[in-house]
């Protein structure tokens, strides 16, 4: 029932609302659909986890509330609501909601944009965590950089710089979690293969990933689905993955689909699992690897936890036991995505392939909240890969927060980052890494 704290009002939202070409959501029937599906949950007397009041609450008045239609918005662009079993409206539907939620929390923002030295400033620091270069100021100073042909020219100048490993190691590692690996240690009993030089081999080909996407100037989503990643013959044994030799490491194409985009890469997997230190026991954790793709590819706010719930036996898999868990208060909420970290499952802690742990064979078997299958990791991407948008609205809030010098996590997140960012994308015309930068440098920075 928590989970419609945010938006079981879509179901059936706008079935009076939209008509002909409508776009955007009439206020009764708005008001309407938070009373019959809303209120009933959010009333102070039965009250969810997330402690909202929905009774009380004026749905018209969108930007009167403007941070509960925030978290509205993400959610509906993740798809992660209404939760499971509840009727679902169609793309249309969704579709006309969001921009109806956009224009409003649109309807007092302010656009400013950067001086010519102002996006120098920023664009140093963004990509290099340093002061602009000569050639950087050479063009701030001529007031050339709001010229779109001569700041895409400098950003690709400036990501084939060295220099750019900054913009890797100080925000696409610490948004991913990443900068934690070192905290990580295997047990040598229950992983006798693992040493310190394969957490490294981890972090260099994550590293170089990560650059060559931000080199070849890609659509940042590419970064879940490119079928090439950065072995050496250590990590390639570790991966199953013949015919590479050698200390060196070089560039790959996959020919084992599971093993696509971050998904697939050690880093992620082990950094996303439990490891306790003199335990022969260290599982993955289905809710660990649920949050880690909820919050970092669909950009949805983590679920509340709700009181009551029973713990899981440390010294055994976590996985089977989370399936055998009761209905209330525990997997009425858990369905919602869990299965997100389930279709992970083949990937042990410490990121080889397997078929069995020790509670018996991998099962990866899951839907996502629409009832759509994610057995496994091939089909989660092709599930994730649905939402695009919720993708790169999600980095581009997690870009600006790194460059006004905020904390990279989802509680920092506000509508000024989810009205700015908005704005950023529907200024693109493609999604590529160097209009992401552009986009984030054009804007006033944030005092």
């Amino acid at each position: 029932m928590r989970l419609r704290s945010s938006l079981v009002i879509i179901a059936g939202l706008l079935a009076g609302a939209i008509s002909g070409n409508a776009q955007t959501v009439s206020k009764a029937g708005l008001s309407g659909a938070v009373d019959t599906y809303c209120a009933g949950c959010h009333n102070g007397s039965t009250r969810s986890p997330s402690g909202a009041l929905l009774d009380q609450f004026a749905p018209d008045r969108i930007s009167e509330k403007a941070d509960v239609w925030a978290r509205v918005f993400r959610q509906l662009q993740a798809g992660t609501v209404p939760p499971v079993g509840a009727p679902r409206p169609d793309r249309g539907t969704y579709d006309a909601m969001l921009k109806s939620i956009e224009q409003a929390l649109n309807a007092n923002a302010k656009a400013t944009r950067a001086t010519s030295l102002e996006i120098a400033a920023q664009l140093a620091t963004l990509l290099w965590n340093s002061s602009p270069d000569d050639s950087l100021l050479q063009d701030a100073r001529r007031n050339r950089l709001n010229q779109p042909d001569v700041l895409e020219r400098q950003i690709h100048r400036m990501l084939a710089d060295d220099r750019a490993q900054a913009f890797v190691s100080r925000f696409l590692f610490p948004w991913l979690g990443l900068d934690k690996l070192s905290t990580a240690e295997p047990d040598k009993t229950a992983f006798p293969d693992y040493d310190v030089s394969l957490r490294d081999a981890f972090v260099k080909e994550t590293e170089m990933f990560l650059l060559s996407q931000l080199r070849d100037d890609k659509d940042p989503v590419e970064m879940w689905s490119a079928n090439y990643t950065f072995l050496n013959d250590r990590l390639a044994r570790h991966y199953n993955i013949p015919n590479v030799e050698g200390a060196q490491f070089r560039r790959v194409t996959l020919s084992l689909p599971e093993r696509a985009g971050l998904l697939g890469q050690g880093s992620v997997l082990m950094a996303t699992s439990r490891h306790r230190r003199g335990s022969e026991s260290p599982h993955t954790t289905p809710a660990t690897r649920a949050m880690w793709v909820r919050v970092h590819f669909l950009g949805a706010p983590p679920p509340m936890p709700f009181p009551g719930a029973q713990p899981v036996d440390p010294e055994l898999p976590t996985t089977p036991q989370t399936r055998k868990l009761p209905v209330q208060p525990c997997v009425t909420c858990h369905q919602n995505f869990f299965p997100l970290g389930y279709a992970l499952e083949n990937f042990d802690p410490i990121g080889r392939w397997r078929t069995a742990d020790l509670g018996g064979p991998v099962d990866a078997s899951g839907a996502f909240v629409d009832g759509t299958p994610t057995n496994g990791v091939i089909e989660l991407r092709k599930v994730l890969l649905q939402r695009p948008e919720a993708f790169r609205t999600t980095i581009t809030e997690y870009l600006l927060l790194y460059a006004s010098g905020k904390p990279l996590n989802s509680g920092q997140r506000s509508v000024d980052t989810l009205v700015r960012a908005r704005r950023v994308l529907q200024g693109m015309k493609n999604p590529r890494w160097s209009a992401f930068i552009a986009g984030i440098v054009n804007e006033k920075p944030v005092q």
